[in-house]
């Protein structure tokens, strides 16, 4: 038996289970958690991101083990986060639906609520509805360091003219910048992401800089990702540090030769069908995410697998073992919206098994009442 097979969950202590189902090492996320907390550098706090398993359970074990602060993605997110205990929380998006500027406030009303902004309109819905519902929430400038998505350029007017607006508001509060240089968390060889990152670094630390020159404190600059961890400490321009992934881990992650942070998540399955050259399992595309590629399958990861809505079919050799009836495990490749095919996560945490709401997935919502 080989070191991963020994790793892996009991499918003794999962025969009760349903499949398909995700799986949780409990005690491998948790180890991986505090190695997480322990690349950063004096200054740095882990701010974890929510949207990659969207589980309250699995929120407050980071906040358990070294993490004081958590953001998000999604409005609604930061409500479920709120209603659950969580005191500071940072949506990282710009917030605009009336929905969701709703759902902002409500979450605002129960805890420390901020946001983003990168335009004078972002502003004026923020203050309408912290002034409607009577809340108040902190806000961040996002700067665009080569993501190419939102924010504001590190030179640009509007970088000064936002934080000093925000500064001058009754009802916000200027927490800092957002700075989210996503662009090298594909970038599997070490030295070249963080050759990329050092300079995303710079730019940050040239749109603090020029802030701070006008008599603007910064308090907070936000950003990164698991793919920073391995150097983070030496990314001196960020204070809070938004990884999600490496709690979990994915395959794709998993290929980084720097990322020392074992899988904890894994998709249980039944074989449903057995011929000399097969194996079929009753998991398939309606729950597993392929953006990132198929998952692996742990019996041979080298394995060929051929994925439809609900079946998963995996060549193996005539001698294999496996039967219909007997359960395997698959790995997957992108664990943030494979998490969210799912309305519960199993966890194995030494000899016992529970079942946790994967609760921070999008409810049935209604139009506000404005």
């Amino acid at each position: 038996m080989t070191e991963t097979r020994r790793a892996l969950p009991s499918l003794d202590l999962l025969a009760g289970v349903p499949t398909p189902a995700l799986v949780v090492d409990v005690d491998r996320a948790r180890q991986n958690h505090r190695r997480a907390v322990a690349c950063l550098a004096p200054g740095q706090v882990l701010r974890p991101h929510f949207k990659a398993h969207k589980c309250t359970a699995l929120a407050h074990l980071q906040l358990a083990h070294g993490a004081t602060t958590v953001c998000c993605q999604t409005t609604w997110e930061a409500v479920v986060l709120a209603r659950q205990g969580v005191s500071d929380i940072m949506v990282t998006n710009q917030v605009v639906d009336p929905a969701a500027l709703a759902e902002l406030a409500a979450a605002a009303g129960i805890a420390s609520v901020s946001a983003l902004v990168d335009a004078p309109v972002h502003l004026a819905l923020l203050e309408a509805i912290a002034r409607r519902a009577g809340v108040s929430f902190g806000v961040l400038v996002e700067i665009e360091v080569g993501m190419n998505r939102c924010g504001v350029g590190v030179e640009s007017d509007a970088l000064v003219e936002l934080a000093t607006a925000i500064a001058a508001s009754d009802v916000l509060r200027f927490d800092g910048l957002q700075s989210y240089n996503g662009q090298v968390t594909g970038v599997i060889d070490p030295v070249a992401r963080r050759e990329a990152s050092i300079v995303s670094n710079e730019l940050t630390r040239r749109a603090v800089e020029r802030l701070r020159v006008v008599g603007i404190d910064v308090p907070i600059v936000a950003g990164c990702a698991t793919a920073h961890l391995p150097f983070v400490d030496e990314l001196d321009a960020w204070t809070d540090i938004q990884a999600g992934s490496y709690l979990l881990m994915d395959t794709t992650y998993g290929a980084f030769p720097d990322l020392d942070y074992p899988g904890a998540l894994f998709c249980l399955a039944t074989v449903i069908h057995r011929s000399p050259e097969r194996i079929v399992l009753d998991v398939g595309l309606k729950h597993t995410a392929v953006d990132r590629g198929p998952p692996t399958w742990v019996g041979d990861a080298t394995a060929s697998l051929q994925l439809s809505d609900e079946h998963t079919a995996i060549a193996v050799a005539p001698d294999s073992p496996l039967a219909v009836g007997d359960r395997t495990f698959l790995t997957p490749s992108h664990i943030d919206p494979t998490i969210n095919l799912y309305p519960t996560l199993w966890f194995v945490d030494g000899d016992t098994v529970e079942r946790h709401a994967v609760d921070g997935r999008m409810p049935a919502r209604r139009a506000p009442q404005l």
